[in-house]
């Protein structure tokens, strides 16, 4: 009896083992039994995912295409020389009426002059066009640039035509009481006639306010006292240019009007509080940038309220921070005539080199070539003593490349 007792207990214990053995299994796999009222996960709920692997490279994003101006302008840059950059910064006159006289004629085969300017000396009485398309053609024939030369003149109306012109262009003045389609007409005509002669830059229109422009040096050249006048029709003159495939300049950043002083003899000061000048003078100058200009040039005069040391032709603060930078012209900057007296002699060095350094990008000279001469031997020196970077040049070189592709004048 003591036998079966014993293997009856062996029995119990065994058994013991087996379940207790079978539970730490289960909880091994961690299939526990759910607690009561708890629905059981059915085996389709159980999910096992293999780890995904890490990148072992991260991918590139696929490279954009460079547009087609940005790329023709960097490569450009790239391939010209110093002196191919600095020629393109320079708007020179030029001597004589079918072809150029003998000391333009030198300069031009010692440097290359990028741009040009014709002025009523060059412009002959009788079938002025035709002569000052000869003028030009000879000039690009005998010295010829990789990048062609842009020619510029002033055509405002009144007393500032060049040409003689059938009919008449009325003055400024008389331009501000027109009907503006009319206006935007008239200057598509003058610009069509302009590129047809290989003239593609007209220097105007004239954007200076004055309240009285009878006491203003500007005078008949101010297109109203009313600012919303000059814009109205300044912006025809634009539109009428561009709608002929002519270039456009806004004159005389920021404004000329609110001084008697003549700048081709003096230095002029005006003086309007920073307040006055930006809600009237250069008020009229963001019309004429709403309305698309081309270029824009600066003034030889002082305004002590925005710089108290320079004339606007040399001051970063009217052209950098003000007409760039608050305004947001991204155009060309033209100097007015670097032969004009109101510009001053600078102070450590020539006030072309003063006038790139404010930010400026295209030096006005007329045909003058002593100090043509000495604004290319200044520019030269300026990137030599590194006064000028390289990349400051690039800059102005390629706001004035962009121009030209868009004029047309140049077609890579």
């Amino acid at each position: 009896m003591m036998s079966s007792l014993f293997k009856l207990k062996t029995v119990f214990v065994l058994a013991a083992l087996l379940a207790a053995l079978t539970l730490c299994a289960s909880c091994s796999r961690g299939n526990l039994p759910a607690p009561e009222g708890t629905a059981r996960p059915t085996k389709e709920a159980i999910v096992i995912t293999e780890p995904t692997a890490l990148p072992t490279e991260i991918p590139t994003p696929a490279p954009t295409e460079e547009p087609y101006e940005e790329r023709v302008v960097r490569e450009a840059l790239e391939s010209m020389t110093l002196d191919e950059k600095l020629g393109q910064m320079l708007l020179f006159g030029v001597s004589g009426k079918d072809e150029p006289g003998a000391d333009s004629a030198a300069l031009l085969s010692e440097f290359p002059v990028g741009n040009l300017i014709l002025n009523g000396a060059n412009i002959k009485k009788n079938d002025g066009f035709t002569a000052a398309g000869n003028l030009l053609r000879s000039i690009n024939e005998e010295y010829p640039l990789d990048v062609p030369r842009l020619t510029a003149i002033d055509v405002e109306g009144g007393s500032v035509v060049r040409f003689d012109w059938e009919p008449e262009i009325p003055s400024a003045l008389e331009l501000g009481t027109m009907d503006p389609d009319e206006v935007r007409s008239l200057f598509r005509s003058v610009g069509e006639r302009l590129v047809g002669t290989g003239i593609r830059l007209d220097l105007a229109p004239v954007f200076d306010a004055a309240e009285d422009p009878s006491a203003s040096f500007m005078g008949d050249r101010i297109i109203s006292p009313d600012i919303g006048v000059i814009k109205t029709i300044g912006g025809a003159v634009i539109e009428g240019l561009r709608e002929a495939g002519c270039l456009s300049c806004a004159k005389h950043f920021p404004g000329h009007g609110g001084t008697e002083a003549d700048s081709h003899e003096t230095t002029p000061t005006v003086l309007r509080s920073r307040e006055e000048l930006m809600e009237y003078d250069i008020a009229a100058f963001a019309g004429a940038i709403d309305s698309g200009v081309d270029c824009v040039m600066t003034a030889h005069v002082l305004y002590p309220a925005l710089d108290p040391e320079n004339v606007a032709t040399l001051s970063p603060v009217i052209i950098t921070d003000v007409l760039r930078g608050e305004l947001g012209f991204s155009g060309v900057v033209i100097s007015d005539d670097m032969l004009m007296a109101g510009v001053g002699s600078g102070s450590d060095f020539d006030p072309a080199i003063g006038f790139i350094k404010a930010g400026g990008d295209m030096l006005l000279c007329t045909a003058d070539t002593a100090r043509q001469r000495e604004i290319i031997r200044a520019l030269r020196l300026s990137v030599d003593g590194g006064i000028l970077t390289v990349s400051r040049i690039d800059e102005s070189v390629g706001r004035i490349l962009r121009l030209k592709l868009k004029a047309g004048v140049w077609q890579p």
